[in-house]
């Protein structure tokens, strides 16, 4: 029993290692897409993959607050190459390529509620809300780890 609970753990820490590396690999790199753009294509993204408009709405809303807070004077120079449209747009991006696809017929799982101490204004969450906001923070930390002076 603990060598199969030492094999999951360190199972769950290659791929933690792995998906950070590639979300800071991805976090690197100028968008080819604008926010509007890659807001769009998010937002059709998650309705095609069973999120309720409600949810869309209350995701996207809260993303685009979010976004709107990075600032264009601490862009560093990658940063700055980019640009504040499209390091926001990055943010949608990276989470783009690191929630999708969820697969079809999974959604079952995913509307499950959950408690949760208050995350976005909500203290019940769906867990495909909760999977978004997840990887959306992932996104946002790594946007600013390599787009934004510290």
């Amino acid at each position: 029993m603990k060598r199969i609970q030492q094999g999951l753990a360190f199972t769950g820490l290659v791929l933690a290692l792995a998906c950070s590396s590639l979300t800071a690999y991805a976090a690197g790199k100028c968008s080819p897409r604008t926010y509007r753009e890659a807001r769009s294509a998010m937002s059709s993204s998650l309705l095609a993959t069973g999120y309720s408009k409600t949810q869309v709405d209350f995701l996207m809303r809260n993303a685009d607050r979010m976004t709107s807070a990075l600032p264009a004077t601490a862009l560093n120079e990658s940063g700055q190459a980019c640009g504040i449209d499209s390091a926001r747009a990055h943010v949608l991006g990276c989470l783009d390529r690191q929630l999708f696809p969820l697969g079809a017929g999974s959604s079952s799982t995913l509307d499950e509620r959950k408690q949760t101490k208050g995350f976005w204004g909500r203290k019940r969450l769906t867990v495909r809300e909760l999977l978004f906001i997840g990887h959306f923070h992932a996104c946002l930390g790594a946007a600013e780890e390599y787009l934004f002076r510290h």
